[in-house]
């Protein structure tokens, strides 16, 4: 005869059931657990090469700004640790295909060297009676701007004003006689993503001074960075960035720029025309779609394409 109550062995095999459920899943537990420590290991381990690199621009950061106060940490030696900081920066950004090495060991002393920076002459570009003094607050402006790319708040326009500082400091060493520190004020040699992250916070400081009040039809409230664009539109045409150079001239509403740049020639003036056509389309004011065409019209004219500028 059955037993009547069957209900018994059924809860135990359910709870064997269930209690290996939980074991496997335990084990499983465990062996993920066991395997953290490892793939933590592997993602922060560095190469001898890396972590070289590393302490030597941390022992620079050092160096730069004197951190043990002592008096025979001078000028020329703290323009020499500035120096190893510039030439592995310039080499890393010289074509980034990801965050280059030195950039990231840097991230954590930007503040640091914004303080410093700060603490040298004074704000807004302040002349220092010391050459090699100013020479070393340029270099460092230039540093803090490429850092100030990825790690800048982008309100602020960070790495732009940067770069204003420094371009005024290189300015006031021209005007002292220093002619090879001057030499120094060079973009292109920051690499391309540089120049791209500077000329898109050129667009953005021109709108807020425009909103602020300024006159877009006069060159004097946006001197200073209508004197950075004379430098970005002409690396940008002769490394093939045609486009991006005809945005910067319009997005600061000088494209007539355009017709005064020498590096337009037999070589590339049919991309720059191309460009100028197309983005008439997208003109919704008269006037720009008119200047955009005519732009185009002078440049096949300079160039004796007389049925291409009639089209």
């Amino acid at each position: 005869m059955a037993p009547k109550d069957t209900d018994k062995p059924v809860e135990l095999m359910a709870e064997t059931e269930q209690n290996k459920g939980d074991s496997k899943d335990k084990k499983k537990s465990k062996k993920s657990n066991d395997a953290d420590p490892a793939i933590v290991d592997t993602e922060n381990a560095m190469s001898e090469e890396d972590r070289e690199l590393k302490e030597r621009l941390e022992t620079c950061v050092s160096t730069l700004i004197n951190e043990g106060n002592e008096a025979s940490v001078t000028v020329p030696i703290r323009l020499k640790a500035l120096d190893v900081i510039v030439t592995e920066l310039r080499s890393a950004t010289s074509s980034m295909t990801s965050v280059p090495k030195p950039l990231k060991f840097l991230r954590p002393k930007f503040e640091v060297l914004k303080e410093h920076y700060g603490s040298i002459g004074g704000d807004e570009g302040t002349d220092l009676g010391d050459k090699e003094l100013l020479f070393l607050r340029a270099r460092l402006g230039d540093v803090l701007a490429v850092l100030a790319m990825t790690l800048g708040k982008h309100d602020e326009r960070e790495s732009l004003k940067f770069k204003l500082k420094g371009t005024r400091d290189y300015e006031t060493l021209a005007k002292l006689g220093d002619t090879a520190a001057a030499a120094d004020n060079n973009l292109g040699s920051w690499g391309h993503e540089f120049v791209r992250s500077l000329a898109g916070e050129i667009g953005q400081e021109y709108n807020a001074r425009v909103i602020a009040g300024a006159d877009p039809e006069e060159d004097e409230p946006f001197q200073d960075l209508l004197g950075m664009v004379d430098v970005i539109v002409p690396f940008n045409v002769s490394h093939n960035a045609e486009a991006e150079a005809i945005d910067l001239l319009i997005e600061v509403q000088r494209l007539k720029k355009i017709l005064e740049l020498d590096s337009i020639d037999q070589n590339n003036y049919r991309r720059v025309c191309l460009y100028l056509i197309k983005t008439a389309d997208f003109m919704s004011d008269p006037d720009d779609y008119e200047e955009v065409l005519e732009s185009a019209y002078e440049i096949f004219r300079k160039q004796k394409q007389y049925y291409d500028a009639l089209r």
